[in-house]
């Protein structure tokens, strides 16, 4: 009766039940992590399963965690090059009782490189990295990194000004990205535009190089291909959705073309950028590539969609990683 009759004290038993929510379940996820209830459960399904990873080194991922995470997964899964999953998906082999796994990176970032790849090198982990060649030949951020970046300069009230001015529906930096995502490529570039003149005076953080910065070709070349599969995420990141026909044509299949140029070997693997794609996108996938992965949590499960196959996201709590092995959505 308090409760109801104070709002706030309201708020505030619902922000306990939360918190305390999401303490009792890190602490199950740790005693099932350190018992191995985790790795047991994962075990018991009879599933393919792909990692999906951004970048490594930054609060989201700091590499101590990325380490761990993987000499887990090592110890725990068979840990497989995409190519070779998608190859028995292909041939109809059976899943097999050892816990598939594949490891994938989005946005071909230079700290992909120089922080994840050494230690992938040094565990002997296969992993496959989905890149965007025109980013990396014009030494470019994807868009919605620096749409981010610039939206941080804002002030909360020029922020708000600013989202006003667009005919945002919110002034939040997330909600914003999630917007833009949205608009058709013509708006979305005059919208850009815009945050650019409301930021003359930006420059990129050494975070934020660390965090947005993508590989230049050598360090591409660098990479084992033994050991690291390149996969193609359009020429420059758009959201597949929002292009038209021939736009959508001209990322998938220019993309293949400059990565395979470049590299000297062949790129049939596919990532759809922020797993945004439709019927059209699909047949066009299709048409140009062996595999598509999109950002759909989930076990690869039978029967597989070889053009949508879903994926666990990473988590830098490992007990949190080790439940969504048999929880992706956890």
């Amino acid at each position: 009766m308090l409760a109801e009759s104070h709002p706030s004290l309201l708020h505030d038993e619902h922000a306990a039940a939360g918190r305390l929510t999401q303490f009792v379940g890190a602490s199950a996820q740790s005693v099932a992590l350190a018992s191995g209830v985790s790795s047991w459960l994962a075990r018991r399904q009879l599933s393919r399963r792909i990692l999906m990873l951004h970048g490594v080194g930054g609060p989201k991922l700091p590499v101590a965690d990325f380490k761990r995470a993987m000499v887990w997964l090592a110890q725990n899964f068979r840990i497989v090059p995409l190519d070779a999953m998608v190859n028995d998906i292909a041939t109809a082999k059976p899943v097999a009782r050892d816990a598939e796994l594949a490891i994938t990176f989005d946005d071909g970032l230079r700290n992909q490189g120089r922080l994840a790849y050494p230690i992938l090198q040094a565990l002997g982990i296969p992993a496959a990295i989905f890149m965007c060649p025109g980013l990396i030949d014009n030494k470019q951020w994807q868009w919605n990194h620096e749409a981010r970046a610039r939206l941080n300069r804002l002030s909360p009230a020029q922020r708000n000004e600013w989202a006003r001015a667009q005919q945002a529906p919110s002034a939040h930096i997330e909600a914003l990205i999630a917007w833009l995502k949205q608009q058709p490529l013509q708006p979305r570039l005059h919208i850009e535009a815009s945050l650019r003149d409301a930021t003359p005076g930006f420059a990129p953080t050494a975070d934020e190089h660390a965090a947005y910065d993508p590989m230049d070709w050598d360090e591409v070349a660098a990479l084992d291909p033994r050991l690291i599969t390149i996969g193609s995420h359009t020429v420059t990141h758009p959201i597949l959705s929002t292009l038209d026909e021939t736009g959508i044509q001209q990322e998938l299949q220019a993309s293949r073309l400059m990565l395979e140029a470049r590299l000297a070997r062949p790129v049939e693997l596919f990532c759809y950028p922020n797993g945004s794609h439709d019927e059209r996108v699909r047949r066009i996938a299709t048409q140009v590539y062996r595999a598509a992965v999109t950002t759909e949590e989930g076990l690869v499960t039978e029967p597989v969609d070889i053009y949508a196959m879903p994926r666990i996201p990473v988590a830098a709590q490992l007990p949190l990683l080790a439940w969504r092995m048999h929880r992706p959505w956890a």
